[in-house]
């Protein structure tokens, strides 16, 4: 893609311990369109950040490009039509860069500032058209680093001085003759180009501040709801008048920000905040190279504060939001609400455990919601990005890390099956959300590393005992480390022999299917009763047994998992590793209401609990400490449409198995696909009737009681004896 074509960067020296960075760098190259065309397309790759302009015109409205990755292992790149801002005659286009997940500048624990390719951003650019390049990035386009913003940092913050600041920069009535040459990289990073084909990031929303509150030092704005992305502030100040922009996800009682035990990670002076020098007059920024979590905007030093001089602006990956859903239950219908932003906020080139300290790719967590995430939300595309980089993180000896993509941290800490088993369950739900194979056998040869990996982990015993546990449960429980490894492990291996099977490899699949009935075997022995019962009497535990079918009869089971349920007052026990198993565990014993009970408890822990605490995203932990923006909690979200709704996908196709659960009168529930939306509609009515409707579109294929069911609307009554 890239041939003859160089990264270019400013030429400036690299200092690593320089915890502020250079300016942002600004490029330019002035070059001519003879003739005629019919279409310029540019390809581009920002490393960390770039925006590309063409005639003062932003090439496209996407955000923070190129994609994060071990850049040692791959360089995502996009591809742009720009047929409708290129002209006859002369041309400019103008790219500003930022340090990104490229260049991390300050330390923080996860040591991305020790990244192996750390350097000064920089981009590389080929205009072609009508097929033949036109421009490429090389030593002849000028550099500034003399631009406005000041200081930029992903993780932090970014700093603009609009005394600095020329809007015509990147347009054509601009004379950068005094501007000195770009330098081309003489040791860019190794990886290979892949073109991204997953939608971009983007502004996806504003919402316009509620409240102001004053305080001695500034004023405190509440959008009323905690997203991810950035304010956009409107000024109309003195040149040179400072203002301030500190974020945060609550306040507490005395109106201080409450930044959640998130200033350990970070010094409290760069921690989720951006600063503007203004110019005179009216003026409208927002940050372009840093995004944060936060629902309050504290500003200092604005003049003349008005409720409409600040909103948040809304931005993640801009993906379809598929699903829709409602019922009788307020409760159940709010939690939905707050699931679906809380997926949202954490949508930035894979899935992150928060928008706030960390922004990282914890697997664990997407382990734990990446079934309900491909149910819900348009992620398939996204996910097969996030998936090569989980490929390019494994080590030679088939080990992965906790956080993914990862510059070298991540394989000592938060690691083991609950994080690295992500490289089965990605491919295998995509396969039985889209009916795609080819993530299964693409992926097959990582997945023998890395069942080798856990081979050669375990001990005398045969267990795999390294790696976190059920993460973050309300109370201690007494699930062993050992046992939920070991029902991982035989989940990988039936994963892993329906990829070997798909890829032709019979005999990788024969010699699987013998290590599992092995692998079960062992399970059994050490963790089941001869009743039939479960050897850890657990929430996590039983559940885990039931939903991997791990048992030879269901009704022990059943029994063990109701005592527990019952004697913990219909609240759960459970982490994320649990707690992802406990829904589907009660239904499959036919007991979908004790699910709904459990998601809609009262007290502690529960999700009510955030709601009463005013939640509009879920929360990291139950007792309400550290992020209030997390997704490993949203596997309810699946459930709730799978079940109540019956929306299920079986290979792509659409199977209708609506629970009628006696708390709720009526539901609704709908998923979308290229076609239309499928609807499904249930209401109780007298006499224990209940009114089915299901709505179809065109080419979609449906089922509901073993029927397929053509496009249009079909009705049923239902006698249930609930």
């Amino acid at each position: 893609m890239f041939a003859k074509t160089s990264f270019i960067k400013a030429d400036v020296p690299f200092v690593p311990s320089d915890n502020t960075g250079c300016h942002a760098p600004m490029f330019r190259r002035v070059f001519t369109v003879d003739g005629t065309f019919s279409k310029a397309e540019i390809a581009v790759c920002g490393l960390g950040i770039a925006y590309y302009y063409l005639n003062g015109q932003p090439i496209s409205p996407d955000l923070f490009t190129a994609p994060e990755s071990d850049y040692n292992k791959t360089l995502w790149y996009n591809v742009y039509d720009v047929t409708a801002l290129l002209q006859k005659g002369q041309n400019v286009l103008a790219v500003i860069c930022g340090n990104g997940y490229y260049n991390e500048i300050f330390k923080t624990p996860w040591n991305h500032n020790e990244a192996p390719w750390r350097d000064h951003p920089k981009f590389i650019l080929k205009l072609a058209v009508d097929g033949k390049t036109l421009l490429n990035s090389d030593g002849s386009w000028r550099c500034s680093t003399d631009s406005p913003i000041t200081y930029n940092q992903l993780r932090s913050g970014e700093h603009f001085d609009a005394r600095l600041y020329d809007p015509a920069w990147n347009g054509a009535n601009f004379d950068d003759h005094h501007w000195p040459y770009a330098i081309c990289d003489s040791t860019p990073p190794r990886g290979s180009f892949r073109r991204c084909e997953c939608e971009p990031i983007r502004e996806c929303g504003e919402y316009k501040a509620q409240k102001m509150i004053e305080v001695n030092d500034g004023i405190i704005f509440d959008i009323g709801q905690n997203i991810s992305g950035y304010a956009r502030i409107h000024v109309n100040q003195q040149a040179g008048d400072l203002i301030t922009i500190r974020y945060a996800e609550q306040i507490n009682d005395d109106n201080t920000l409450n930044f959640n035990e998130m200033l350990r990670f970070y010094p409290e002076s760069v921690f989720a905040s951006d600063q503007l020098i203004c110019p005179s007059g009216p003026f409208t920024w927002s940050p372009r190279f840093a995004y944060h979590g936060f629902r309050y905007i504290k500003v200092c030093g604005l003049k003349n504060p008005r409720l409409d001089s600040v909103s948040g602006i809304f931005v993640h990956q801009d993906v379809a939001v598929c699903s829709d859903f409602s019922c009788s239950d307020k409760v159940l219908n709010r939690l939905f609400s707050i699931g679906q932003m809380a997926v949202l906020s954490n949508l930035f080139w894979k899935p992150t455990d928060c928008p706030t300290r960390e922004k990282l790719g914890w697997a664990n967590d997407a382990q734990a919601s990446c079934e309900q995430m491909l149910l819900n939300f348009g992620v398939g595309k996204l996910f097969r990005k996030w998936l090569q980089d989980i490929v390019d993180a494994m080590r030679e000896d088939g080990a992965l890390p906790g956080i993914i993509p990862t510059s070298g941290w991540g394989f000592k800490w938060g690691n083991g099956p609950v994080s690295e088993g992500i490289l089965f369950e990605i491919p295998y739900r995509l396969f039985l959300a889209e009916n795609d194979e080819q993530p299964l056998i693409s992926t097959y040869p990582a997945m023998k590393r890395s069942l080798e990996w856990f081979r050669s982990q375990k001990n005398d015993q045969g267990f795999l005992e390294y790696g976190l546990c059920d993460w973050a449960a309300p109370r201690p429980t007494k699930v062993p480390l050992g046992f939920i490894n070991e029902v991982l492990l035989i989940k990988f291996l039936k994963i892993a022999r329906i990829a070997a099977t798909k890829a032709g490899m019979a005999a990788d699949a024969d010699a699987l299917g013998a290590e599992l009935a092995s692998q079960e075997q062992h399970f059994a022995e050490h963790f089941m009763l001869p009743d039939g019962r479960c050897v850890v009497n657990e929430q996590s535990a039983v559940a885990m047994v039931i939903y991997h079918d791990l048992y030879t009869e269901l009704a022990p089971l059943k029994a063990q998992l109701i005592e527990l349920v019952v004697a913990a007052g219909f609240h759960h026990n459970c982490g994320m590793v649990g707690l992802r198993h406990l829904f589907d565990a009660l239904t499959i014993c036919g007991l979908p209401d004790y699910a709904y009970r459990i998601i809609t408890a009262k007290g502690y822990p529960s999700f009510s609990e955030w709601l009463d605490k005013d939640a509009t995203t879920l929360w990291e932990m139950w007792d309400c400490r550290a992020s209030k923006n997390h997704h490993m909690y949203s596997d309810f979200m699946g459930w709730i449409v799978r079940t109540l709704g019956g929306i299920n996908v079986d290979h792509g196709i659409i199977v209708i198995r609506p629970h009628f659960i006696p708390q709720l009168t009526c539901c609704r529930c709908s998923r979308k696909n290229a076609h239309g939306s499928v609807n499904v509609h249930w209401r109780r009515c007298d006499n224990n009737i209940i009114e089915l409707t299901i709505s179809v579109p065109p080419d979609t294929a449906v089922v509901y009681e073993g029927k397929a069911l053509q496009a249009g609307q079909h009705h049923f009554a239902i006698n249930n004896q609930a």
